[in-house]
């Protein structure tokens, strides 16, 4: 039946039409004539795929992944041999485990695989999206991976150890787990350096700061610093002060490698745009400003409580600045996200007017609710920007002949 069938497709009839391409297109695809490609139905548009075109991970062997995760689980093998062990903890404080030997081990070999693929990229050895990435942006973005990468280890493992608590295994089955698990994370770390984009560039980013403030929210909630404001989670009075202020430095190095990122797309399609420049600028400076928050943390020191303070106000006045100008900067913005922005700009407003002369808000009030319209709002403009640098220089007029 299935032989019929195709029979029947490939005997369906067929109008003959030709595309007329840009030379754009030919020349940056490497198109030949008579090359093959499969035409798709996707929501009403029309999909061409190139069958001999290879990228991304379908071009890259197994080997890739498996060579460093074997030469990693045989140096695993090796020190718990010598160390006399006949059966590894699954998880455990007082003696190393498998979690702890995959967390470092694990994370070193995903590591040098992201170095090495973001390389071949970055000079052309393998199709992907880095050339378009500055190298000073690089190292934020490797130490983002490599927290998002830890951050999920160590809940795995917490919950491993809920599920299975004292739990050991032989040394052969112990290699095993563990070059099961370190295959993975050099699989997740190449596919990452190759398909390398801004979508997930931001996903990363919103995963970063969620991840920490919401992490340094729970380690002091004991403490209950919602009654001093959230600038206390930053504090040497709270539980783990630098893990919250090491997350918004990182974090502001993420976002001026994703808004770099984005510009470059973007300036090539609109060249010597001087909206766009002040539009970058004032972006960079809402990352550095942001930044600067965890880099001068407010503590005992009259000079860092200034400039906390400082670049905390500055960066409101940054966001607000932006939402206004945003009109005139992007004019090509869409009239719903400029509605948006506009209440958004409303709501900071109100609420400051509700903290600062009606003094209906405490101060974790207002912090925290311009953290979230502010954030809200900043996160929802990357989308635009994201959305216009995927569509820039991607999009043409063709005519059906």
């Amino acid at each position: 039946m299935e032989n019929k069938e195709l029979e029947n497709i490939e005997q369906q009839s067929t109008t003959h039409l030709c595309i007329n391409l840009p030379d754009d297109v030919v020349n940056n695809l490497e198109l030949k004539k008579e090359e093959e490609a499969t035409l798709l139905i996707r929501d009403n548009a029309l999909v061409i795929k190139l069958k001999n075109k290879r990228k991304g991970l379908q071009s890259i062997s197994l080997l890739w992944f498996l060579i460093p995760s074997l030469i990693m689980s045989i140096a695993f093998f090796a020190f718990f041999y010598y160390q006399g062990y006949d059966q590894v903890a699954l998880t455990g404080t007082d003696d190393i485990s498998i979690a702890t030997s995959v967390i470092v081990l694990g994370l070193v070999s995903g590591m040098l695989c992201f170095i090495y693929f973001f390389i071949k990229g970055k000079k052309g050895k393998i199709v992907t999206t880095t050339k378009d990435i500055y190298w000073r942006n690089f190292p934020a973005i490797l130490i983002s991976f490599m927290i998002v990468i830890a951050s999920s280890l160590l809940f795995f493992f917490w919950l491993m150890g809920l599920l299975f608590g004292g739990i050991t295994f032989d040394l052969i089955t112990s290699t095993f787990l563990f070059l099961v698990i370190t295959s993975i994370i050099n699989y997740v770390m190449i596919y990452m350096a190759i398909t390398l984009t801004p979508s997930l560039l931001t996903n990363i980013l919103i995963f970063t700061i969620i991840a920490g403030v919401g992490i340094a929210m729970i380690t002091n909630g004991e403490q209950q610093w919602w009654q001093h404001n959230f600038s206390f989670l930053g504090t040497p009075d709270a539980t783990r002060a630098w893990s919250f202020n090491i997350t918004l430095i990182f974090s502001a190095f993420l976002l001026m490698a994703l808004i770099d990122y984005l510009f470059v797309i973007l300036q090539k399609a609109y060249p010597k745009s001087k909206r766009l420049t002040i539009l970058r600028v004032l972006l960079i400076l809402v990352a550095l400003n942001f930044g600067a928050v965890g880099l001068f943390p407010y503590n005992e020191m009259k000079l860092f409580q200034m400039i906390h303070d400082q670049v905390a106000h500055m960066l409101v006045y940054l966001i607000i600045i932006l939402i206004v100008a945003l009109r005139w900067l992007l004019p090509t913005i869409s009239k719903d996200f400029l509605k948006l922005s506009y209440v958004i700009a409303f709501g900071l407003i109100v609420a400051t007017v509700l903290w600062l002369v009606v003094g209906y808000f405490s101060l974790t009030a207002f912090e925290l609710i311009a953290f979230i319209l502010a954030f809200t709002w900043l996160f929802l403009l990357i989308q635009q920007l994201r959305e216009m640098a995927e569509n820039a220089n991607k999009v043409f007029d063709i005519t059906l002949e």
